[in-house]
């Protein structure tokens, strides 16, 4: 996989630059085997899809890059750029695991959330605010925790959209695993949001 990868990179279009790097991700072994130049041509090629990708390819992407040191210290300051680009072009139709995943990435990835501007962070709050009823127990987790370490998205979220991941957070608390209570525990505290009633019992 990895010679294929590194071989037919820069023909890939979005979904399948964000299908590879989401797969690598999941296969230690096949990233262990890419080179450092083919790490640098699925970055460029990430680089020169990420105008066209979809909110799905978009927080694929993001996601895979968080896990993928190698893949993410060879992506250019133009390669972020596009990339927080993409986010702030396709917040608004992600769905509530999409919306997680890129909040998790951004809180992650520095240079990439350095890129993104006030009304990108605005538009993640809204999309935070529209997905936060159908957020699953990692969703919620994943979103909590992201916005206590990015304060710039924090500040964008509307009283609404608190009390939706508030509501959000007492409803998935039974669900999650010890890392996802330890992470919404986290999250809640520097955000200065109620403690789900199941963590309390």
């Amino acid at each position: 996989m990895a010679e294929a990868a590194e071989r037919t990179a820069r023909e890939m279009k979005p979904q399948d630059v964000a299908n590879t790097l989401n797969a690598l991700c999941k296969l230690e072994a096949a990233a262990a085997a890419v080179s450092p130049t083919g790490w640098a041509g699925l970055a460029e090629a990430a680089e020169r899809t990420a105008r066209a990708m979809s909110p799905q390819d978009v927080s694929n992407t993001l996601n895979a890059l968080c896990r993928l040191e190698a893949a993410a210290a060879v992506v250019s300051p133009t390669g972020w750029a596009a990339l927080t680009e993409a986010v702030e072009r396709t917040a608004s139709e992600m769905n509530p695991q999409g919306v997680a995943n890129s909040l998790n990435a951004l809180c992650k990835l520095e240079a990439a959330a350095a890129e993104v501007s006030q009304s990108g962070w605005a538009g993640l709050a809204e999309a935070v605010e529209r997905t936060a009823s159908q957020m699953n127990e990692q969703g919620v987790s994943n979103t909590l925790c992201a916005l206590g370490v990015l304060p710039a998205a924090a500040a964008e979220l509307s009283p609404s959209a608190w009390k939706h991941l508030e509501a959000a957070a007492e409803r998935e608390a039974p669900n999650m695993t010890s890392e996802g209570r330890w992470m919404t525990l986290r999250g809640c505290e520097k955000l200065e949001l109620k403690t789900p009633s199941a963590f309390l019992e």
